[in-house]
């Protein structure tokens, strides 16, 4: 594989070192690397460097997509074209050399590349992924204002985004929490998302929820990866319940205090009864 001088691949850690070499020997053949470490307590740093990559260091607010952190790669980066990516995820050769081709042909600004999961080490075939523009010039993306889970909006026309063949190019995702650390990651994200949007209702919330199984489970072959497959869905469907859990308790400013303020007029009132 030719080393592509257009683009640098960054990887985003945080104690990351049981990861982050294989993360790096990735695409150290095949481009720049520069790893932006969220302040890792770990060897991160020290084994990112070892195999060939730049370490910057940046503090972010707990996701790497907001336009501060985009900002502050951008201007690291020396090259035309950024792919943006993460220590539990991988590119196949086949899906790395289409990679460089797109971006050496200089007739698009963005590659979309959809990602799948592995989940317990099962592969779950297409169940809860999607495509994400993971390499793009650095003017095709303007991610002012972007928010959690979302990457931006590219600058350039439908023309200029190369889409790869899902059935061929894939990023490889490796999910490797258990059931206690996922829901600690759900905890944080869901913070978040909880302060961007009002809550639906029960009935927009059951459909939501519904459709996530029927697609993900049923139609993207979630259930050829037996068991894995089907705690993925339950974990995505989950997320969407939390979000929308804490978005209610937003919208009604419900915390400890307040609602034990209400259970205590029905506390009083037993109380009451007693006399």
């Amino acid at each position: 594989m030719n080393f592509c001088e257009q683009i640098t691949f960054v990887i985003f850690t945080c104690n990351e070192e049981l990861r982050v070499e294989r993360a790096v020997r990735n695409f150290v053949n095949a481009g720049r690397v520069l790893v932006v470490d969220n302040y890792s307590a770990d060897r991160t740093r020290e084994l990112a460097e070892r195999h060939g990559a730049t370490v910057l260091l940046h503090k972010n607010a707990g996701w790497v997509e907001d336009e501060h952190t985009v900002s502050v790669v951008k201007a690291a980066v020396q090259t035309p074209w950024i792919y943006w990516a993460f220590a539990d995820e991988m590119l196949d050769c086949r899906t790395l050399i289409a990679l460089i081709d797109a971006v050496e042909s200089q007739t698009c600004s963005v590659v979309s590349i959809v990602r799948k999961n592995y989940y317990y080490g099962a592969f779950c075939h297409d169940a809860a992924t999607g495509p994400t523009n993971r390499a793009f010039r650095k003017e095709a993306i303007d991610f002012t204002g972007n928010e959690i889970h979302h990457f931006g909006k590219p600058t350039v026309p439908e023309a200029q985004i190369r889409h790869l063949n899902p059935s061929e190019h894939l990023i490889h995702h490796f999910i490797s929490n258990t059931a206690k650390t996922y829901l600690r990651s759900m905890d944080a994200y869901t913070d978040i998302e909880a302060q961007k949007a009002a809550p639906i209702s029960a009935l927009k919330m059951m459909v939501r929820i519904t459709r996530i199984f029927l697609n993900n489970y049923l139609l993207r072959g979630g259930h050829k990866a037996g068991l894995p497959g089907l705690y993925l869905v339950i974990q995505s469907m989950y997320y969407e319940a939390l979000v929308n859990m804490k978005r209610y308790e937003v919208a009604h400013q419900l915390a400890f205090d307040t609602i034990e303020s209400v259970n205590n007029a029905m506390r009083d009132r037993i109380l009451a009864d007693l006399h």
